[in-house]
């Protein structure tokens, strides 16, 4: 895939190297994926049901946010895969490239919170938008990661397939494990675990 990886970065340099606002886009938006943002987002998240005493979002966000950090920090060292050379890195990169860690924190952070919203509320269109919302963001970071040059497709595409798939994870387990008890997960959230 390093062929078709670099293939696909080199296109993006050259149709946006000319375009100085679009780099600059691109660097306020990848500081929406960056650990502090999505650190200060979670805790916010929990702090505001925390207030209104409701744990089990607490748990739940909570257990997304730690578990997804988790299981990053054990990819990336297990895979160690070097950061793409074949274009200029356009901010300061640190760690390995696989996957990207920006598009896989944003996925589950992003994606849990929006869960959160719309499950606690019942669902309904105005708080629809709100998962809308995350999967925009969450897709303009992983893009913005690919024009910074600080990584592969390939990073990018697996980094939010694997949060996706662990907000997928959690959300089933959390919403089968509070059913069964005195507590309310969400409505929405139930019907997507259970048939009609």
């Amino acid at each position: 895939m390093t062929g078709l990886d670099a293939a696909i970065l080199m296109w993006v340099r050259e149709r946006t190297g000319d375009h100085g606002w679009l780099i600059a886009i691109s660097r306020v938006v990848t500081v929406m994926g960056n650990n502090v943002t999505l650190w200060i987002a979670t805790t916010v998240a929990i702090a505001v049901y925390a207030v209104r005493r409701r744990w089990q979002w607490c748990a739940y966000l909570a257990c997304t946010t730690a578990g997804g950090a988790v299981i990053i920090s054990a990819i990336k060292a297990a895979v160690g895969r070097p950061r793409p050379m074949v274009v200029s890195h356009l901010v300061r990169v640190q760690t390995a490239s696989f996957p990207s860690g920006h598009a896989m924190d944003s996925a589950f952070v992003y994606g849990s919170i929006a869960i959160a919203i719309v499950a606690g509320a019942g669902g309904g269109r105005r708080w629809d938008l709100a998962v809308i919302a995350a999967m925009l963001l969450v897709f303009a970071i992983g893009a913005s990661r690919i024009v910074l040059g600080v990584h592969w497709p390939t990073d990018v595409a697996a980094g939010w397939a694997v949060g996706l798939c662990w907000t997928a994870a959690v959300t089933k387990v959390f919403a089968r494990r509070i059913r069964g008890g005195s507590q309310t997960f969400g409505k929405q959230t139930l019907r997507l675990s259970e048939p009609k």
